[in-house]
């Protein structure tokens, strides 16, 4: 077996798979070949940094919402910037949002079959509206 790679020597003889079979040594060399690609991949990866400086005062501020957000303070500062170009949108709290929707969703759909009682239908949108008012403190 001829192995051209010195890296690729060294796994396979971590491995301890170079007297093994050939079906061992091309399982290591899959695994190999998998990390590397995945190496390479990270390293190649374009990334762009910024840094900022911040008060106190300021900082304090961000990161009271980033802990009402339910985020780092550094995504946080990310999907406040994008939703500040227009590429993308920042919905704190998205899943509170999904439940008062969901609430909304099960009230009209059983309000569309005739299926529940009155009772039922005004308390998941009670439910919802106190849920609506609350997510609406919290974010503005």
């Amino acid at each position: 077996m001829k192995i051209r790679s010195k890296a690729l020597y060294d796994y396979l003889k971590e491995a301890g798979v170079l007297n093994g079979t050939p079906e061992e040594i091309a399982s290591a060399k899959h695994q190999y070949r998998t990390q590397y690609k995945k190496q390479w991949k990270q390293q190649k990866r374009p990334r762009k940094e910024l840094r900022i400086d911040v008060t106190l005062k300021q900082f304090a501020a961000i990161n009271r919402n980033a802990l009402e957000a339910d985020l780092s303070r550094t995504a946080y500062a990310r999907n406040i910037i994008l939703a500040a170009t227009g590429s993308e949108k920042f919905i704190p709290h998205k899943e509170q949002l999904l439940e008062i929707l969901q609430l909304v969703s099960m009230a009209a759909i059983a309000a569309a079959k005739n299926n529940a009682q009155l009772s039922r239908l005004s308390e998941w949108l009670e439910q919802a509206e106190t849920m609506l008012m609350q997510y609406l403190k919290h974010t503005t």
